[in-house]
């Protein structure tokens, strides 16, 4: 029995009783004919009421499968609103807005990296093998940041991490293991392999500090890791 049946059980068991009814009893042809012309009445619209809540049904499925489609199509355009299409980081946007969020909340401490001659890497060995260190960097970055901290591609070979709840010593010790996670790495693309090092700027947020000029600090610090021969992390306090 489905659900329809099962829903109209008293109506169709009502209408079996009064047929039943009908033929047994002793009626005029009047009365009769009346009789069946109710009954003919009520079974027909028991019939369309069903074909009706039959066709609701599948429209309500209908309904319900394209509204699950459009959460799915909402969320994947959230995220690639929000996230680097290559390295599946945040974007400048997402992750300067995330700063700027966790800077009004208290003090956080913010880390910019930069992948080391990364125009080497494009012009000897193409930039397939390019891409696929910054994906392989971005892997590694994520895999060695915790639950409440976020990784941002800030543009071309800058990678950006915030930790909002280390201090400027844990900070500086997560990135300076991270980078040498990427110096121990090999990247593959297309039967090459290819080594890169990282060098990184670290500080940690002052009371009342707006991101630009915290930016400009890490940025600072990131400059000088540069000028000191790469491969290394400078922090500022």
């Amino acid at each position: 029995m489905n659900d329809t049946t099962s829903l109209f059980s008293l109506e169709e068991s009502l209408a079996e009783q009064s047929q039943a009814y009908l033929s047994s009893g002793d009626f005029t042809p009047e009365t009769r004919e009346a009789f069946t012309r109710l009954l003919d009445g009520y079974g027909r619209l028991l019939r369309e009421t069903k074909q009706l809540i039959r066709l609701s049904d599948r429209k309500e499925n209908e309904l319900n499968r394209l509204n699950h489609k459009l959460r799915q199509l909402t969320h994947s355009l959230s995220y690639q609103a929000e996230h680097d299409g290559m390295t599946g980081c945040l974007n400048k946007a997402a992750m300067t807005a995330r700063i700027e969020r966790h800077i009004a909340d208290g003090d956080v401490c913010l880390a910019l990296l930069d992948i080391d001659h990364f125009k080497q890497i494009n012009d000897v060995h193409g930039h397939p093998a390019g891409d696929a260190v910054l994906r392989g960097i971005s892997a590694l970055l994520h895999e060695h940041t915790g639950d409440e901290e976020w990784v941002g591609r800030m543009g071309g070979e800058e990678f950006a991490v915030l930790m909002p709840q280390r201090s400027l010593l844990q900070g500086r010790a997560a990135i300076d293991s991270m980078r040498r996670e990427v110096e121990a790495a090999r990247f593959e693309c297309a039967g090459k392999t290819v080594s890169v090092t990282l060098s990184a700027g670290v500080a940690v947020s002052m009371p009342g500090e707006c991101f630009d000029t915290l930016y400009q600090r890490v940025d600072t610090a990131l400059y000088e890791a540069k000028n000191n021969g790469r491969n290394c992390v400078v922090a500022h306090g």
